[in-house]
């Protein structure tokens, strides 16, 4: 018989009401350890709430990341509690402890004990997702002799011979899987289908190849740096056997010219579009998405309206409001007490983020104490509004401007009267020359990076390396942009194919290859698509190294 697993000892100083009722706070707020710490008293006391604390230990253990302490934690609870009404959840919470150690048969196997029962969605949505990950086709293909009469591998098999893993011998490998399953066979047994050499992607992208190089090249570098990481993106998905054909359309500003690019012939045949950039070349493109159920990627937009109402349209960055939203979110569950107070310069987007900011923080229970907008051209006003400010009873200050005049008077203010009350601002002031990052450092500084690179990862040395040597350059935010863009939406199309809308809000928000976090699912509105990445990083400087303080994991 297992073995009670061995958990730190803590006086229970409250009943186990409350603390069972802080476990679950905690765990919501994503504070995982603290999660474990305050539930762990609960799991061995033979309490009623035994049960429920063994489950929400295994799952806050997963999301930081512990999976061999989940994993002993759900044996105990399967163990010790076998006739727990829950116990399902917690079988589905094993399986998925199981795909992330990479424990492909025993996971699928875990989730067949689940058919029939309120679970079975959900335990073919998560299958689904790990099993699309799995980009290794021997190992895959062991998975088919034992469970190949499951749908959902099978099905994920047939979109991975189609998505690039087809040769000829597997012809009667797929007919037999269209007829047993059912499946469309214009998707999976067309010419087109069996024959396709990869998936073809336009970029329309203003290169303004056209004009004086001389007079162009510093303003458009950011567009010859994305297409530079998506020539990267297209190497390394190759290299997973998923072929990408890149297409480039020099579009500018204007609308005539992006008409006249989309009423090309070969635009009919594309799985996907990347651009326009600009706003009104924008609209022209969503509005050619809509009509023809085309999916198009804005590569640097930030405004939620550039997709609303159209279902093909999304933004490969995190719109101001999704930023705002997140980030008092954030402030919410970590800050204490629940009371805020924003100053906003007048400039339309940090009045729009305020605004977000604000009804975010409110809905969620909050108070907002201050709620101010200066100008920062007036110095002596904008002064006197922050030294005039009342912080009693704050449990944190937000300032939305990325002016210097701003980021002066909010760090001389909390330097005199505040140094460890909680600021929220944006990442633009770690550029700001007047301010040291020992300053920022020693406040309790929180910056809304939503194109934050962790350079920790070991790809990013890779990538450093391959791009310096492809282009003679280290590679802009830009560069690093083109690279995860093509990297996520090219694996998209290979696992779902050009109409993988539907799909994504199964995939939620994963780890990119640079970035913390990349999907299109709201945490709060389970399995919602959203036109927009929902996940923003929100940053702190540690021994003057930025950290990341909202891990998906």
């Amino acid at each position: 018989m297992l073995g009670s697993l061995a958990l730190p000892a803590q006086a229970q100083t409250q009943d186990p009401a409350t603390t069972y009722s802080n476990g679950k706070v905690l765990l919501q707020q994503q504070r995982y350890d603290m999660a474990m710490a305050e539930l762990s008293p609960l799991i061995n006391s033979g309490s009623t709430y035994a049960p429920e604390a063994s489950y929400f230990y295994g799952l806050a253990a997963l999301k930081s990341g512990k999976t061999e302490e989940a994993y002993k934690m759900l044996l105990q609870l399967q163990n010790q509690h076998s006739n727990w009404e829950g116990m399902a959840d917690a079988d589905y919470l094993l399986a998925n402890v199981l795909f992330e150690q990479g424990e492909y048969e025993r996971a699928l196997s875990k989730l067949q004990e689940l058919q029939g029962t309120a679970l079975a969605k959900d335990a073919e949505g998560l299958q689904r997702y790990y099993l699309t990950r799995l980009n290794d086709r021997p190992k895959y293909e062991q998975l088919m002799r034992r469970f190949g009469s499951d749908r959902t591998v099978a099905q994920v098999y047939a979109d991975k011979l189609i998505g690039g893993w087809y040769r000829p011998e597997d012809r009667r490998t797929l007919e037999k899987l269209v007829q047993e399953f059912k499946l469309d066979p214009n998707r999976y047994l067309s010419k087109s289908a069996l024959s396709r050499p990869g998936f073809d992607v336009a970029l329309l992208l203003p290169f303004q190849l056209n004009q004086n190089y001389a007079q162009t090249a510093r303003k458009n570098q950011f567009v010859t740096d994305m297409y530079a990481g998506m020539l990267l993106a297209q190497d390394s998905l190759q290299k997973q056997g998923i072929n990408i054909n890149l297409y480039t359309y020099d579009t500018g500003a204007d609308t005539a010219g992006v008409k006249k690019v989309l009423e090309l012939p070969e635009m009919q045949t594309m799985d996907l579009l990347i651009g326009p950039v600009y706003k009104s070349t924008a609209r022209v493109a969503a509005r050619y998405a809509a009509k023809n159920n085309i999916n198009v990627i804005n590569p640097l937009s930030q405004d939620a309206e550039m997709a609303r109402g159209n279902n093909n349209v999304f933004l490969f960055e995190s719109s101001v409001a999704t930023q705002a939203r997140q980030a008092a979110t954030y402030a919410y569950q970590n800050f204490s007490p629940k009371t805020a107070v924003i100053l906003f310069e007048n400039a339309k987007d940090d009045t729009t983020f305020a605004y977000h900011y604000r009804q975010q923080f409110q809905r969620l229970g909050g108070k907002v104490n201050v709620y101010k907008k200066f100008n920062p051209g007036q110095a002596s006003a904008t002064a006197t509004t922050f030294r005039d400010l009342n912080l009693e009873g704050a449990g944190h200050m937000a300032v939305f401007s990325d002016k210097m005049i701003a980021a002066m008077n909010s760090t001389s203010l909390l330097q005199g009267k505040a140094p460890e009350l909680p600021l929220v601002t944006y990442d633009k002031w770690l550029d700001i020359n007047q301010i040291t990052l020992q300053q920022l450092d020693f406040l309790q500084v929180y910056f809304i990076s939503p194109k934050f690179v962790d350079k920790l990862k070991p790809a990013n040395k890779w990538f450093r390396e391959q791009y310096t040597k492809r282009y003679n350059l280290p590679p802009s935010q830009y560069a690093y942009a083109g690279f995860e863009m093509l990297f996520y939406f090219g694996q998209l199309l290979n696992q779902y194919g050009p109409q993988f809308n539907g799909q994504m809000a199964v995939t939620g928000v994963q780890p990119g290859v640079f970035y913390n976090g990349i999907g299109y699912t709201d945490r709060s509105l389970r399995n919602q698509l959203q036109p927009d990445n929902q996940y923003v990083p929100i940053t702190k400087l540690e021994n003057l190294e930025l950290t990341v303080v909202n891990p998906i994991f």
